[in-house]
């Protein structure tokens, strides 16, 4: 063995710099996309939840002829359905007798266990979390429709406006 050979048992400080630089560049790549996963998964949450509430309310509309006044009238018992609707042009009107066919959403768990989807950009620790109207805004753009009350503003990561969803 030579004396050379016998100083050769690590790495050089350069080749470990090297590596450092390699790893800091693939991380830099992959953490992105690892940290915008959580927000991906509550924005697709969102946009199920969404589409949930507004079969409910069509479904509600298509037996009825009305939109509910409340959300929560979408989650009323068969045998104590709400009495009162709103028309298109947001007039409030008496639900004709025997044509609410609900309850158009499950009564077990959501918002306060009442059936109405969480809104997953809601934390369990706001104090109006039990609320609906903190989750969704239903109704302030006309009868029928409903928007995400939170997040009101920003886009989502495919760009489209919260507002619009």
């Amino acid at each position: 063995m030579t004396k050379f050979a016998a100083r050769r048992r690590g790495f050089t400080l350069i080749e470990l710099l090297i590596v450092i630089v390699v790893i800091a560049i693939l991380a830099l790549i992959v953490i992105p996309r690892v940290m915008s996963a959580g927000r991906k998964a509550r924005e697709s949450t969102l946009r199920a939840n969404l589409h949930q509430l507004r079969n409910a309310l069509e479904q509600f509309q298509a037996d009825t002829g009305l939109y509910p006044s409340d959300l929560i009238d979408i989650t009323a018992a068969k045998s104590d359905p709400p009495t009162t609707g709103v028309n298109e042009d947001g007039d409030t009107e008496t639900i004709p007798s025997g044509s609410y066919q609900g309850p158009y959403l499950s009564v077990s768990g959501g918002i306060g266990t009442t059936g109405i989807p969480v809104n997953p950009f809601k934390h369990p620790s706001d104090a109006d979390y039990t609320d609906d109207t903190a989750h969704w805004s239903y109704g302030a753009d006309g009868p029928g429709i409903v928007h995400p009350a939170v997040p009101s503003e920003g886009n989502t990561l495919d760009g489209v406006p919260y507002s619009t969803l």
